[in-house]
């Protein structure tokens, strides 16, 4: 399914604020994409359309199988491609059971529905290995695939993988909340973890993912937050950000930011639930990935029915700096709850990020037939799927019968060819370079092809002889989808 709405609607305005400079900067090999006009200065014929990732058919893909796990697994948690290993690595939340029942993890009775840590690798993606690790005792067995044995109910596990820090020990880094620190206590008839001195948000390092080392001032901040994690580093600010509820006032996403994974800011909050969503809506989490110099988000929809129960869908927003964040203002769904019956039907929580690769997107996300706050009453768990987008694939200017065209505002040429990620196939791309005054100084022949990355030929001479010069581009199109371009070797 497609969304679309004319280029210059009102969800594409620039932020509030938000001056640019002239020339705009565009590094080499960093692609241009359209989620907003920070690029366009004027267009004619262009609709933009916003797509809906497809799910993979047999989901879910990373499941119970184990008694540690009985209850759910879940991502609150990472899901990364390691491309030096050729491996797709998992941390994921495993629940053993319900609150009703009691368990023995590191020879602690505990109640059974303990938010634990456990790891899965796969080649492909898809089918997954849980390794036996031998670190965390459960019920008397350490023939399990869970680690961590230091944390206690960590959820929102959001690992960075760094691996040319230069120390080895920190290569792998974690941002998360734990908490349950205090003695027990009775809620409701049944045991549950009380609050202590340790709860709030933790960090913690580790040399290759698998055994891990808390920070030993922990916590780094003391705020709750109950739901899935996001970290991540900023290149263009030189500091790791932070995104989840601690501190944001409930439901809601606030964002913190270090320079040493260690000192973090006071959160402030980024974004609430608004008029156009309603009373009953609120922000149960939110995916982030930092997509080419874009935050893109996808906000974890809870729609609240009565009291804490509700079904949990997922929309798209993106922003330039991580604070000011842009919705669409029809409030589409990104990726909808499946059918009635299916695996995904009721509930619906992603991971901290997506798996980034040269040629698609993997969307990995947590689903359940319950909808939120009916899961154990109806006996019904979580396991987790995905869903793919081409590479660049969020969002794409469309051009119909009609020759449609952009002009950039004037930017700084960076060197190399123009490449360009568009659907071409039936119809045509085509590039001019212009100067500061719209006079055409380079053309390129018209581009017919699906293609995820093809240079335009503009004349290499032309274009060496541009470099740092300031230039605008025009592209035009005829029954195509252009969903990028950069330029590069």
């Amino acid at each position: 399914m497609k969304m679309r709405y004319i280029l210059l609607a009102a969800c594409c305005l620039p932020l509030p604020g938000t001056v640019y400079s002239e020339p705009l900067p565009l590094a080499p090999g960093l692609r241009q994409l359209f989620f907003d006009d920070y690029i366009i200065e004027s267009s004619s014929g262009f609709t933009r359309t916003v797509h809906q990732p497809l799910k993979y058919p047999a989901n879910p893909v990373l499941v119970r199988e184990h008694p540690w796990e009985g209850n759910r697994v879940q991502v609150y948690g990472t899901l990364l491609y390691d491309p030096a290993e050729r491996l797709f690595k998992a941390w994921y939340m495993n629940i053993p059971k319900s609150a009703r029942e009691k368990i023995t993890v590191q020879g602690q009775r505990r109640p059974g529905h303990a938010t634990l840590l456990s790891y899965a690798t796969s080649r492909d993606g898809i089918h997954w290995d849980k390794p036996v690790l031998n670190l965390v005792d459960f019920e008397g067995s350490t023939e399990n695939n869970m680690i961590a044995p230091d944390l206690y109910n960590p959820e929102g596990f959001s690992v960075l993988h760094e691996p040319h820090d230069p120390n080895p020990e920190r290569r792998y880094k974690a941002f998360y909340w734990d908490h349950g620190f205090g003695p027990l206590m009775m809620y409701e008839g049944l045991e549950i973890y009380g609050e202590g001195e340790r709860d709030g948000i933790h960090v913690a390092f580790s040399p290759d993912g698998i055994h891990w080392r808390p920070y030993e001032g922990n916590p780094v901040m003391k705020y709750g937050s109950d739901t899935g994690q996001v970290v991540l580093f900023d290149p263009a600010l030189e500091k790791y950000v932070a995104f989840g509820r601690f501190g944001a006032g409930g439901r809601k996403v606030a964002r913190s930011e270090s320079s040493d994974f260690i000192h973090w800011s006071t959160p402030e909050l980024v974004l609430a639930p608004d008029e156009r969503d309603g009373p009953n809506t609120q922000f149960y989490g939110i995916s982030i990935d930092l997509y080419e110099g874009v935050y893109v988000g996808m906000l974890w929809m809870f729609y609240i029915e009565s009291k804490s129960v509700g079904r949990i869908d997922m929309q798209l927003c993106h922003s330039r700096d991580g604070r000011h964040w842009v919705r669409d203002p029809e409030r589409r769904v990104f990726i909808p709850n499946g059918p009635p019956g299916s695996w995904d039907f009721g509930d619906m929580r992603g991971a901290c990020r997506s798996v980034i690769l040269e040629d698609r997107i993997l969307i990995y996300y947590a689903g359940s037939q319950a909808p939120h706050g009916r899961g154990s009453e109806l006996g019904l768990g979580m396991d987790i799927g995905f869903a793919t987008l081409r590479r660049d694939g969020w969002v794409s200017l469309d051009a119909g019968e009609g020759e449609a065209t952009l002009v950039t505002k004037p930017f700084a040429h960076p060197g190399g060819e123009l490449h360009i990620n568009a659907e071409a196939d039936t119809g045509w791309v085509k590039a001019e370079i212009l100067d500061e005054d719209g006079k055409i100084l380079l053309s390129s022949r018209a581009l017919s092809e699906n293609t995820l990355d093809s240079p335009l030929d503009l004349g290499s001479e032309g274009l060496a002889a541009l470099r740092d010069k300031t230039v605008r581009l025009n592209l035009a199109a005829k029954n195509a989808r252009v969903y990028s371009f950069w330029f590069g070797e």
